[in-house]
């Protein structure tokens, strides 16, 4: 990867840190040169310091002239002496990718990117490019830790280590994307960092920051200690709780208080189905919303990262585990906002089964239904239930099968009720439970009361009377030549008792009656009787009795 120039940068924006490392270049200097600051120690002379520290030892007088030290031979004690990094003994340094997720690359100054795996120490050169939901978390020798966000390329200008390991200069080059950095946490002296952009410059020691680099500007927010931003001639000091932006070619913005912490004591804690959907709050001055999704709280290690103008952040999919959301609020400016972090666990494989029969809100007839449901791969097992309360408290029926579909082993109680699937693993592990059904079990009509039915027949027409039948019910008759009543030699159907057919002429027959729910059309059992039609025509009457279901 090839770093624009500076002279291609699109503003001269330098940001450094006011407490910034000893010796450093002041705000706004032109000097790119670290300088070392040494304080004498009893004994010390300046050949001497010369001799352990210097790469050419010999050049002890310019060290003498530069800091006016009238004899180097006798020094006192506690005297600060600066030495210019560029005379200092210097050894090559690295950074260490302690951390990625996702897909992260690298390369080693030759341009041929190669994934990434954590462990891996860079030299200057490098450059590490994390894609669309990915990270990596660099760590320092001074411990200064940089968490590359998602979308994001960074690319190690310098590290090198001067006077055996006693001072450091890190020079980083972030194109594009965002970088949060802790900087030389341990507060080490004579540690030097600085974080290029296309249009700015980070001077930092010991304070925590963000900084987001485009095309058309960088954004930089002060977690903890104090920076000043310089661009355009102009420079302002940002405080802890404030950001600035700096456009290119325009002096930066004064500092402004970054969006608090939102609250998100009503975000969901546990996922069971995906995808993962939180719902926003509302926070006066909050324009857009950023959502980091990370394995802890130290958010050391980035997994998703999604932003939204709309109410609600969605998260395509996680592996079940616990996650911190970490969620800010952006401004107008386009400046980020205090984190406000939630914890959550994510449930969600195996995958439950789609439900498919009986459907949600469907009605049955029987007491026994079969219930079926979607193949899940690599599914070993299945589990269902059905309960006559949706919380499952005390499920009617609970069975582990094999198969897409179950049976159960005892009648259902008439009225709503509920029932759920779920994926068991080959080891036994059982998902999350899939979303309830509903349903009502309506037990079909029962058979039609013939006690007291007449029945008249002739060549002509076969009547049957009946008592009226049962609320919401009608009749249904049928005469056959076959007791299985197949085909159907005439039919009939009648809200009241009397029902009347047309007769197939002498002979005998089979006739079947059955009760017919109204609402739905679900037939009861049909009762069968043998009938005979004489072959004279004279009207007859019997009385039937009753008669034994036979279908």
């Amino acid at each position: 990867m090839r770093s624009p120039s500076l002279a291609g940068c699109l503003a001269a924006a330098i940001l450094a840190a006011a407490a910034s490392c000893a010796g450093a270049a002041p705000a706004g200097s032109d000097e790119t040169i670290p300088v070392w600051r040494y304080t004498v120690k009893p004994g010390d002379t300046l050949i001497s310091i010369a001799q352990r520290y210097l790469a050419q030892a010999g050049d002890w007088p310019k060290i003498q002239k530069s800091n006016r030290i009238a004899d180097p031979f006798r020094m006192l004690p506690g005297t600060a002496v600066r030495i210019p990094a560029s005379m200092l003994r210097k050894e090559p340094g690295a950074a260490r990718l302690e951390k990625i997720s996702g897909s992260v690359r690298w390369h080693g100054g030759d341009g041929e990117w190669r994934a990434a795996a954590a462990g891996l120490r860079l030299a200057a050169g490098a450059a590490v490019e994390t894609l669309e939901d990915s990270s990596a978390l660099l760590v320092l020798a001074d411990g200064s830790r940089i968490v590359v966000a998602p979308g994001s390329v960074l690319a190690l200008d310098t590290l090198s280590v001067y006077a055996g390991g006693l001072m450091a200069d890190t020079r980083l080059h972030l194109p594009r994307g965002q970088a949060e950095i802790s900087a030389n946490p341990d507060n080490l002296p004579q540690q030097n960092l600085r974080i290029r952009t296309p249009s700015a410059q980070a001077v930092v020691r010991g304070t925590r920051f963000r900084v987001e680099a485009d095309a058309a500007a960088s954004r930089e927010e002060t977690l903890a200690g104090l920076v000043g931003v310089a661009a355009a001639g102009a420079r302002v000091a940002v405080p802890a709780g404030k950001g600035t932006l700096a456009r290119a070619g325009e002096p930066p913005i004064a500092p402004v208080a970054l969006l608090p912490a939102a609250d998100v004591s009503r975000l969901p804690a546990r996922f069971e189905y995906l995808p993962m959907r939180f719902d926003l709050p509302q926070l006066p001055g909050a324009v857009e919303w950023l959502g980091l999704i990370a394995p802890d709280r130290e958010l050391l290690s980035i997994l998703a990262s999604k932003r939204t103008r709309a109410g609600q952040l969605t998260f395509a999919d996680l592996p079940n585990g616990d996650y911190v959301l970490a969620l800010r609020a952006v401004d107008a400016n386009g400046l980020r906002g205090h984190d406000a972090l939630h914890g959550f666990t994510v449930f969600a494989r195996p995958f439950p089964p789609g439900l498919n029969a009986p459907g949600d809100g469907s009605t049955v007839r029987t007491a026994r239904p079969r219930f079926a449901w979607g193949n899940v791969v690599d599914a070993a097992r299945y589990r269902f239930q059905v309960s006559a309360d949706a919380a499952f408290a005390a499920p009617l029926h609970d069975a582990v099968v094999t198969e897409e579909s179950g049976e159960l082993g005892a009648d259902l109680p008439p009225g709503a009720l509920f029932w759920r699937a779920a994926t068991l693993t080959g080891t036994g592990e059982q998902g999350p439970w899939s979303r309830p059904a509903a349903f009502t079990y309506k037990p079909g009509p029962g058979p039609a009361d013939l006690g007291k039915a007449a029945l008249q027949a002739d060549h002509e027409r076969v009547v049957l009377n009946l008592p009226p039948p049962p609320a919401g019910m009608r009749y249904e008759a049928a005469l056959a030549a076959d007791k299985g009543m197949q085909p159907p030699l005439a039919q009939v159907q009648a809200d009241e008792g009397t029902l009347e057919l047309a007769s197939p002429g002498s002979g005998t027959y089979y006739l079947g009656v059955r009760l017919v729910d109204t609402s739905d059309g679900t037939p009861g059992p049909m009762s069968v009787q043998r009938i005979d039609i004489p072959v004279d025509g004279r009207l007859w009457l019997l009385l039937l009795l009753p008669l034994a279901l036979l279908l």
